[in-house]
Order: C-alpha cells, then sequence, then structure tokens
C-alpha cells in the first residue's frame, strides 16, 4: 500500500514566513527559524529558515491515494503563482516534495510526461523522501 503527501518548501536565511504567506496566498502549514532545534530532544540546529505548505486532498485527508493526483492538484493552486514563483526563486531556494509512504512489497509512484512538463514551467524540482514500513506484525 502506498500514501503521499505533496507541498511546496522554500528555505533561506533571510525568510519572512509573513512575507511568503502573503505574496503565494498560503499559510505555511510548517515553518523554522535558521537556529531553531531541530526537536526538543536535540542539540542540532536547522540550517536555514524554512517554510513549507502541504497540499492535502480536499477529502481532509492528510494524505493522497495517488501521487499523480496529489501533484496535479499542487500544480493547478501553483500555475497561477507562477510569476511570483519565479520572483521568489531569484532569493531563495525552493522545491516541491512528495512523501511516499509505503508498505508490504514492491511498488512506487508513476508520473505522468504532462505533470513533469508543469513542474517544468514552474522550474521545481521534485524531491521524494520514501518511508517504508511493514504490514507484518511484530
Amino acid at each position: 500500500m502506498h500514501k503521499y503527501t505533496v507541498g511546496l518548501a522554500t528555505s533561506g536565511d533571510d525568510l519572512d514566513e509573513t512575507q511568503i504567506s502573503s505574496i503565494l496566498g498560503l499559510r505555511a502549514s510548517v515553518f523554522f527559524w535558521k537556529g531553531e532545534p531541530l526537536s526538543p530532544r536535540t542539540k542540532t540546529k536547522h540550517s536555514t529558515s524554512t517554510w513549507s505548505f502541504h497540499f492535502d486532498p480536499a477529502e481532509g485527508k492528510p494524505e493522497w491515494q495517488s501521487l499523480e493526483e496529489g501533484l496535479v492538484y499542487m500544480l493547478k493552486r501553483l500555475l497561477p503563482l507562477k510569476d511570483a514563483l519565479f520572483e521568489l526563486k531569484k532569493r531563495y531556494s525552493m522545491v516541491a516534495y512528495c512523501g511516499h509512504f509505503g508498505s508490504g512489497f514492491g511498488g512506487g509512484p508513476s508520473i505522468r510526461p504532462e505533470t513533469l512538463g508543469v513542474l517544468s514551467q514552474l522550474g521545481l524540482t521534485l524531491t521524494i523522501k520514501t518511508y517504508w514500513g511493514s504490514t507484518e506484525p511484530e
């Protein structure tokens, strides 16, 4: 079984959460300041500030059953913001990202050429992070 999350992340040392949210018309799902601890249990700190927005399915579920479906939804929301994205990319690092959560054996996502083309039009690199679990009881 495979599930996916999709989002947009913008990073930079002088990143301002309110400014990015205002420019894109999207309120950050997650924001980390440069120097903020990665977690309460570690002394490691964020090396840069990061603004991130998760594009969740309309039904209120946190994960997509199809990566293609999640990407298409995100790209439809981002395409009208193309000029703003390119302006922000002049100053900050920006990527589209996917969390791929799998269990069982094999499989994985497919992405249509048309979807890859829209990612390219927006100048976005797609980062996919895979998390694998087992469906077998311990």
